[in-house]
C-alpha cells in the first residue's frame, strides 16, 4: 500500500502545479473558459488525491504499519486507536500532509463560493491558493523529513519489525488532542482572505471596491476565531501538563501563533473602515498580506529548526525552502499592493482625531508594534547567533517590560472604541460617554488595592501595571453594559418588549457590533487573569510523608506517597511513576485535595532494538478555586526528604472564565445565528427587527 500511496503523493505535485498553471493562463487569456475549467478539474482532482493520502496514512498508523517511518515514530501496539488517529498532527510529516489537505478543502469552499458570489476573482485565487499547496506538497516530496510514506530503508537494522516508538507522552493529553487541529485551522484558513484580497487588488474587473470585504469577513473571523482558541488551549495544556507552574511563558511556537492573531484582530477591526467609509484601504492590504505571512512564519518556527522550543518538531533542513517561499510571497505582496495603489487610495480624508476611523488607525499601530516587538524577541537568538556566534535569548520578563503597557493600551483602545462616533465625536459627548466607564475604572482600581493590601515598598512596577489592568478592563465593561443596556431600553421603548427579553434579542439585532462587544468582555476578562499573575509567588518545601508546613497563608499536607513501576506481563511498558497525595489547608479548613507525579515512560531505542530510552513528564495538583490556584509539582526528593515545588497563582480561573466566553461569543459571531429576521428557541419565535408596539 505504500507503493500505491507514494505515487498519489508524488501526483499532487503534477495536480497543483497544473490546476495554478491553466488558471494563470486564463487570466492572460480571459475569452477561453475552458482553462479555467480545466484549472477546477485539476483542483477537484488534487483535493481527492490529498485526501486518500490521509484516509491511507490514518489507516496505517490505526494498523500500525511499521515498515513506514512515520508510523513507526509515533505508534506502538500499546497505544489506543484514539490516540493513534491524532497521531496524524503529532509530527512534522504528517501534520504538513494535514497541512496541506486542509489547504486544498478550504481552496475547494472557497472558490465553489466566489465562482457565484465574484466570478471575476475565481482565476486569481486558483493561482494563490495552488501555487500554496504546491509548496506543501513539494516539501513533502523532496525533503525526506516530511515524506510521511517513507519506508526504513535496507540495513536500518529491522525497523520494518520495531514494535514502534508510541506517541509523545506530552502529547497524551486532551488539550492536545484537539489543540493541533484547531490550531491548523486558525492557520490554514487565512490562506483564504489573503487570496481574496489579492485576487480583488489584481484582478481589474473585481465589481467593487469593497465588494470582496463581505466575502473575506467570515474566512477571516474563522480564522481569527479558531487561532485564538488554540492559543489558549495551548495555555491550558501547558499549565496542566508542563509542571512549571505557568500556562505563558513567550516561547517561540507560543508567539509564532500569536503574532498572525494580532494582525488578523487588526484587520478584522480595519476592515469596518474601509466598508463604512472608504479609507484604510492600503492598511487593509498591508494587513491581510502580514496576517497570511505570519501564518507560514507560524509553520516555518515550529518545523525548520530555526528556535528551540518545548512546542516545535525535531531539528529539520526545512528552514531554507521556508525562507524562500516566504521572500518570494513578500515580494509579490508588494508587486501587488505597488501596482494596485491608486484603487487603494482613500475615497475620503480623516476629518477629526477624535473619531472612530482614528480609534482603528491607533488600534493597527499597536498590534503591528506588537507584533514587532514579538518577532524581534522570538527571532532575537537566531540573529545574534547569526551576527556574534553566540545564541543569547531574552527572557519572558524582557516580554512582559515592553507587552505589559502594550496590552493596557490596547485594551484601552477597546473600550474607547465604541465611545467614538463615526466622522467627529464632540467633547460634551465623548465626556458623557466616560462618565461610567471612568468611575468604574477608579473603583476598580481602589477596591483591587484595597483586597491586595501591602504597604508602598512592597510594590514593584508590574504589580502597579496589573492594578491598572483592572482599572482597565472595568473601563472597558463598563462602557459596553452601557451601550448594550442602552439599546435594548431602547427597544424596549419602541416594542414594548419585556427588558430581559429586549436585552438577548439587542445582541443579535446587530451581532456584528454587540457581539463584538461581548468578545471585548471576555479579553477584559482574560487580562484580568493575566495580571493576577503579578500578585503571585513560588517556593520550594521539601517534606517527608506526613508533615506539613505553611505557605503563603496555606499549609501544606504530604498525606502519602507511592511508587509504582510498570504493569507486570506488559508486552509493551506502559510507564512508572512516582505520586504525592497533596492536602490544602487554610485555616484549618480543607481547601482541596490532588496528586502530583513524576511519570517515567520507557522510549523504544531503535539503534539498540528495545526499550532502553526514557522520558519524565510532569503531572502538577491543581487546587482551584475563584480567587487563587495552588499549584504542587513532585520535584523528586532531597535529603531523604520529598521535593515539592508550589506556586500560588492567583486569578487563574479568570483566564480560563475568559478563554470560555471567548469562545461561546466568538461562535456565535461566526455562526449564521442571528443572521435572519427571527431566532428561534424551540418552539419560541422571536423577531429580531423590533416591531413598534403601536403597529397594527
Amino acid at each position: 500500500m505504500h507503493l500505491f500511496a507514494s505515487i498519489v503523493f508524488n501526483l499532487l505535485i503534477a495536480t497543483s502545479a497544473y490546476s495554478a498553471i491553466m488558471a494563470a493562463l486564463h487570466i492572460r487569456r480571459p475569452q477561453r473558459g475552458a482553462l479555467l475549467a480545466s484549472a477546477r478539474s485539476a483542483l477537484e482532482l488534487h483535493l481527492i488525491a490529498v485526501s486518500i493520502c490521509v484516509v491511507i496514512l490514518l489507516y496505517m498508523l490505526v494498523t500500525a504499519d511499521f515498515s513506514i517511518v512515520y508510523v513507526a515514530e509515533h505508534v506502538n501496539l500499546q497505544l489506543p486507536v484514539f490516540y493513534r488517529l491524532t497521531s496524524l498532527w503529532a509530527g512534522q510529516a504528517g501534520s504538513m500532509l494535514w497541512w496541506n489537505f486542509l489547504v486544498v478543502l478550504f481552496s475547494y469552499l472557497a472558490i465553489l463560493h466566489i465562482r457565484k458570489a465574484e466570478p471575476a476573482l475565481e482565476a486569481w485565487m486558483i493561482v494563490i491558493l495552488m501555487s500554496l499547496s504546491l509548496f506543501f506538497t513539494a516539501i513533502g516530496c523532496f525533503a525526506p523529513s516530511s515524506d510521511p510514506f517513507r519506508v526504513f530503508q535496507e540495513g536500518e537494522k529491522l525497523f520494518a519489525h520495531a514494535e514502534g516508538r508510541g506517541l509523545n507522552p506530552l502529547l497524551q493529553h486532551w488539550a492536545m488532542i484537539i489543540h493541533p487541529p484547531i490550531l491548523y485551522l486558525g492557520y490554514v484558513s487565512f490562506a483564504v482572505p489573503f487570496a481574496i484580497a489579492m485576487a480583488a487588488l489584481l484582478n481589474s474587473q473585481s465589481a467593487s471596491p469593497v465588494a470582496w470585504i463581505k466575502h473575506v469577513r467570515r474566512w477571516t473571523l474563522f480564522s481569527w476565531f479558531f487561532l485564538g482558541v488554540g492559543i489558549l488551549l495551548g495555555g491550558k495544556w501547558a499549565y496542566e501538563e508542563l509542571g512549571w507552574g505557568g500556562y505563558w511563558a513567550w516561547d517561540p511556537v507560543e508567539n509564532a501563533s500569536l503574532m498572525p492573531w494580532l494582525t488578523a484582530t487588526a484587520f478584522l477591526h480595519s476592515i469596518i473602515v474601509q466598508e463604512r467609509r472608504g479609507m484604510l484601504k492600503v492598511w487593509n492590504m498591508v494587513l491581510v498580506s502580514i496576517s497570511f505571512i505570519m501564518t507560514v512564519v507560524g509553520t516555518a518556527l515550529t518545523r525548520s529548526g530555526v528556535v528551540q522550543s518545548v512546542h516545535a518538531f525535531a531539528q529539520s533542513n526545512l528552514g531554507w525552502f521556508f525562507l524562500g517561499f516566504i521572500v518570494v510571497t513578500m515580494f509579490f505582496c508588494t508587486y501587488a499592493i505597488i501596482r494596485g495603489y491608486e484603487s487603494l487610495k482613500s475615497a475620503q480624508p480623516i476629518e477629526s482625531l477624535m473619531s472612530r476611523e482614528v480609534g482603528f488607525l491607533f488600534n493597527n499601530v499597536l498590534l503591528l508594534a506588537s507584533l514587532f516587538i514579538i518577532f524581534f524577541g522570538t527571532m532575537y537568538p537566531t540573529m545574534s547567533e547569526a551576527i556574534s556566534g553566540r545564541r543569547e535569548s531574552v527572557t519572558a520578563e524582557w516580554f512582559n517590560r515592553f507587552m505589559a503597557p502594550m496590552g493596557i493600551l490596547i485594551l484601552f483602545l477597546t473600550g474607547l472604541g465604541p465611545l467614538l462616533a463615526w466622522r467627529s465625536t464632540s467633547w460634551h459627548s465623548l465626556l458623557k460617554n466616560l462618565r461610567l466607564p471612568v468611575l468604574a475604572a477608579v473603583l476598580a482600581a481602589g477596591v483591587s488595592f484595597l483586597i491586595v493590601g501591602g504597604t508602598a515598598t512592597e510594590w514593584n512596577g508590574s504589580k502597579v501595571m496589573a492594578i491598572i489592568t483592572f482599572a482597565t478592563a472595568a473601563f472597558v465593561v463598563a462602557g459596553v453594559l452601557e451601550e448594550w443596556l442602552r439599546a435594548a431600553l431602547s427597544r424596549r421603548t419602541y416594542s414594548g418588549e419585556n427588558l430581559p427579553l429586549a436585552i438577548i434579542l439587542v445582541l443579535f439585532q446587530n451581532k456584528r457590533r454587540f457581539l463584538g462587544y461581548m468578545v471585548h468582555i471576555s479579553l477584559a476578562i482574560l487580562f484580568s487573569g493575566f495580571a493576577g499573575l503579578a500578585f503571585g509567588t513560588e517556593g520550594r518545601l521539601m517534606l517527608s510523608p506526613g508533615e506539613a508546613q505553611h505557605f503563603a497563608g496555606y499549609t501544606i499536607h504530604v498525606e502519602n506517597y507511592e511508587e509504582k513501576g510498570q504493569p507486570e506481563g506488559a508486552r509493551i511498558p506502559l510507564y512508572g511513576t512516582r505520586m504525592v497525595t497533596v492536602a490544602v489547608y487554610r485555616d484549618n479548613t480543607l481547601v482541596g485535595r490532588d496528586t502530583t507525579e513524576i511519570r517515567t515512560y520507557p522510549m523504544y531505542n531503535f539503534r539498540e532494538g528495545r526499550y532502553s530510552d526514557t522520558q519524565n513528564t510532569s503531572e502538577p495538583a491543581i487546587i482551584s478555586k475563584f480567587n487563587a490556584d495552588v499549584y504542587l509539582q513532585l520535584g523528586g526528593d532531597e535529603k531523604g526528604k520529598l521535593v515539592i515545588q508550589v506556586w500560588l497563582n492567583p486569578l487563574v480561573r479568570w483566564v480560563w472564565g475568559g478563554f470560555a466566553f471567548f469562545g461561546l461569543m466568538g461562535l456565535l459571531l461566526l455562526l449564521p445565528v442571528g443572521e435572519k429576521k427571527f431566532i428561534g428557541f424551540g418552539s419560541l419565535k422571536f423577531s429580531l427587527i423590533p416591531r413598534s408596539r403601536t403597529a397594527p
